[in-house]
């Protein structure tokens, strides 16, 4: 452009309506000049678009003026469509021009075929009825969906969509795959009078699923606010799904359980199983450390004193915060935020993607976390088939190394122990085989230090079946001293128990508990404690 045509370009000037010739331009420089343009406060549209100064004629004719000023951009609404226009090539616009009618019937297909598919589909309608304000149900259902499995992507399980009055509720997944489950969730708090409640099939997350969901029965039972053994149910918390894994069916919650602590002090807390953590830990030493690759945290807790309620839930960093979030009736409302589950009690861009389970009781006294999974076997092969689908796993399957392999490859073991300044791991013995499989692959990592009642695994060859399980040994050695720290004098581990050894079945549920005994004994570093398993019939 000459100096003389771009001295005389200036705002406010007025516009040549002969058209120009106009210079070819890259991508990159249409896009930055059309978004300079919208979004800088200090320059106008022309000004900054060498493509609309050498095309002033589509401005003419789309917007009926003369004149471009900061000012005209202000108070006059400039179309998207005038500004995509005036930045694509003029034989792109003809083209579109004279095929307009064949690409605007395509665009409706298209996005009417999406609809159809994505749309929800009426699977059952109850009507609840609510004797007062601020009345609450808990939901049960029987339903099963045909066609689905965890392990592979596009039909992992049914989805089921809640709607009261309406107006969005909540999800349910149908984790139990073809066969009829008993899912519940909660409903409420509801205003006095009759409300309809529908379940819709959402098949907006498995486009490849096409056998519909089963519910075959709904039962409803409000509940009473002024029954204290119901207080559990109308304060479990309301959790919404992170973001990025909604549609992915992954870091999904499987259970929500509820128990009373008295330590540090008396409260009720609640924690969620997911079916897996996208961070966090890795694969491997969840399994030695843990017994398991899904995982397990607390969300929130609460005091039942009236006099100074304390609510609070786990932040980010497993950082305990106080509860100020919002909440419907006394429910609180949670987001999982992290990659490794944990919350927050405010998101400002969340999707629409809930679930209310209905909490159901532990009691942890003498037991593991992890045994709450073996009340729910089914949550057992939803661990296997996400590792499965995530692509995870170890194939061949190499009991020597610390990739996870198939999870029906390992033996599970729980054990009580009290521990001062030293760390457990595991070994297995195989009748016929002289080499002992280890809990931690030699990694020195994948000890476990903490107290309690823990869980783990030892991986095994493909094919060991109960009976070839000739010895279990407790390994004890010293803990890592934290950084700034001092030894801890006279460490000793007292091996209180070992409560449960198993394998799993083809299907994944657990296998026959293979070890339950009183131990009573304490280990020293570099000491180690040899049980042989019960009598196993072959």
């Amino acid at each position: 452009m000459g100096k003389h045509v771009a001295a005389r370009w200036k705002i406010g000037t007025y516009m040549p309506a002969r058209r120009r010739r106009y210079d070819s331009f890259t991508p990159s420089r249409r896009i930055g000049s059309i978004v300079s343009s919208l979004f800088s406060a200090n320059s106008a549209v022309v000004k900054k678009n060498r493509k609309l100064q050498k095309r002033p004629y589509i401005f003419q004719q789309l917007m009926g003026v003369k004149t471009v000023a900061f000012e005209f951009l202000l108070t006059t609404r400039v179309s998207v469509r005038s500004v995509l226009v005036a930045a694509m090539p003029r034989q792109v616009h003809l083209w579109f021009r004279s095929n307009f009618w064949l690409v605007l019937a395509w665009s409706c297909f298209w996005a009417c075929s999406d609809y159809c598919l994505a749309s929800d589909e009426l699977l059952y309608t109850h009507e609840l009825v609510a004797a007062a304000d601020d009345t609450e149900f808990l939901v049960q259902i029987e339903a099963g969906a045909p066609g689905t499995s965890w392990e592979e992507s596009g039909r992992e399980c049914g989805v089921l969509k809640v709607v009261i009055e309406a107006r969005y509720d909540q999800h349910v997944l149908l984790f139990g795959g073809e066969h009829v489950t008993s899912y519940a969730f909660l409903a409420g708090p509801l205003p006095r009078g009759r409300h309809t409640l529908q379940i819709l099939w959402d098949k907006t997350w498995t486009r490849d699923l096409q056998e519909r969901p089963a519910v075959l029965s709904l039962r409803a039972a409000a509940l009473d606010r002024k029954n204290e053994a119901q207080e559990p149910l109308l304060r479990a918390p309301i959790l919404y799904l992170r973001n990025n894994t909604i549609g992915r069916f992954s870091d999904v919650p499987l259970i929500l359980y509820w128990e009373r602590q008295h330590s540090p002090s008396p409260r009720l807390a609640y924690t969620v199983i997911f079916s897996n953590e996208d961070g966090g830990t890795d694969t491997e030493r969840l399994m030695a450390r843990w017994g398991r690759t899904t995982d397990i945290e607390w969300c929130y807790s609460y005091t039942q004193d009236e006099n100074n309620p304390i609510e609070q839930y786990q932040g980010r960093n497993h950082e305990t915060l106080p509860f100020r979030g919002r909440k419907e009736g006394w429910h609180p409302i949670l987001y999982d935020v992290t990659t490794n589950n944990n919350f927050s009690d405010s998101l400002s861009d969340p999707i629409d993607f809930r679930m209310r389970p209905a909490p159901v009781e532990a009691r942890l006294e003498g037991r593991s976390r992890e045994s709450v999974m073996d009340q729910f076997p089914w949550t057992y092969a939803i661990m296997a088939e996400e590792m499965i689908r995530e692509e995870k796993l170890e194939y061949p399957a190499d009991p020597g190394s610390p990739n996870v392999s198939d999870l029906r490859n390992y033996a599970y073991l729980d054990v009580c122990s009290e521990q001062r300044g030293t760390e457990l791991y595991f070994a297995v013995l195989l009748k016929g085989n002289e080499r002992w499989f280890r809990s931690d692959h030699g990694d020195p990592g994948s000890g476990i230090e903490r107290s309690g009642c823990v869980r783990s695994t030892v991986e095994l060859p493909p094919g060991t079946r109960p009976h070839d399980i000739r010895t279990l040994r407790i390994h004890c050695r010293p803990a890592p001293v934290p950084e700034g720290k001092m030894p801890v004098p006279s460490p000793a581990a007292e091996i209180r128990s070992v409560l449960r050894l198993f394998l799993l079945e083809k299907d994944y549920r657990p296998g026959q508990n293979l070890l339950e005994r009183v131990v009573g004994r304490r280990l020293r570093p570099g000491q180690s404690l040899a049980l042989s398993p019960d009598s196993i019939p072959r």
